[in-house]
């Protein structure tokens, strides 16, 4: 999508409103990053919210036929791609907003507005996050589950997600797992987690990686974050691959403030970000409950 970086009125409001630096929220985020994000370009200015992803299946080894005579020049057989598309509707705008009395103003606090403003940003990214993990239809939440809710997850539960991934030939790039805090010492107490996932100590992760990244353990990325979805008592961790979720979403936060004079003087702002997600390949992922 088009970059919607910050709106200023400079001239119109305080001297401490007149500038604005661009919010992002990305780098804030853990799941956000992980997901499919090929089709944000399909969506430009003016050109509608709904992408029409091809439902197509990757191809394998039975879509393959073998000449009985070499050299014959025979007929092919084509494989007839007629499924219906996807649709990923970018219709979701999430906004968080606050206000304060010009009193405020008067009082040289320079920072507290900052402080808000870089409040948004940040609460944005964890509620876009939250919502990924907990959505029942195209979430974390909507694929099969795996695990035991409120219970350690052991090394058979992961290695049960990555065969999944193994059955329906998931490319290898691209694979990951985000766990919650708790899931993450329950993997603690286990040799090959515990000697994989503490490299942090040692300075030994990838730089490449983002947000809430731990490390890596047989083909999984794994990454941390506190917006997983709960369970029943305890958590919904996700085991997947980039490919199974496809989402579109502004790259920066877009910024509108005045004064209200209507209800008082109050400077008054909001932030909001456009998004849609869109699951895509149902068994290039599970639902891992655990702690």
């Amino acid at each position: 999508m088009a970059d919607m970086t910050a709106t200023t009125m400079a001239g119109y409001l305080p001297e401490v409103w007149s500038t604005l630096a661009t919010i992002t929220y990305r780098t804030n985020t853990v799941n956000v990053p992980l997901l499919d994000h090929r089709w944000e370009p399909e969506i430009g200015v003016g050109r509608g919210d709904t992408v029409d992803i091809p439902a197509f299946t990757q191809n394998v080894r039975t879509d393959v036929t073998e000449r009985s005579v070499f050299g014959t020049g025979a007929t092919l057989t084509f494989n007839a791609n007629t499924e219906t598309p996807v649709q990923l509707k970018v219709d979701t705008m999430a906004y968080d907003a606050y206000r304060y009395p010009a009193e405020m103003n008067a009082q040289k606090m320079a920072m507290y507005d900052s402080l808000l403003t870089d409040g948004i940003g940040q609460a944005l990214a964890a509620y876009i996050d939250y919502d990924i993990s907990s959505d029942t239809t195209n979430g974390f939440d909507a694929f099969t589950a795996i695990g035991t809710d409120n219970v350690d997850v052991t090394d058979d539960v992961v290695l049960e997600g990555e065969t999944v991934l193994n059955t329906y030939n998931a490319p290898l790039p691209g694979r990951f797992t985000v766990i919650t805090p708790a899931t993450r010492a329950s993997l603690m107490k286990i040799d090959i987690y515990r000697n994989s996932l503490y490299k942090g100590a040692i300075g030994g992760l990838d730089g490449a990686k983002g947000a809430g990244y731990l490390g890596n353990v047989y083909t999984l990325d794994f990454y941390m974050s506190n917006n997983l979805a709960a369970g029943t008592s305890g958590a919904k961790n996700f085991v997947g691959h980039t490919e199974a979720i496809a989402i579109a979403t502004q790259k920066g936060v877009t910024m509108l403030r005045d004064i209200n004079i209507e209800d008082g003087i109050f400077y008054q702002t909001v932030g909001y970000l456009v998004y849609g997600f869109k699951q895509v390949k149902a068994n290039f992922g599970r639902e891992l409950d655990g702690k």
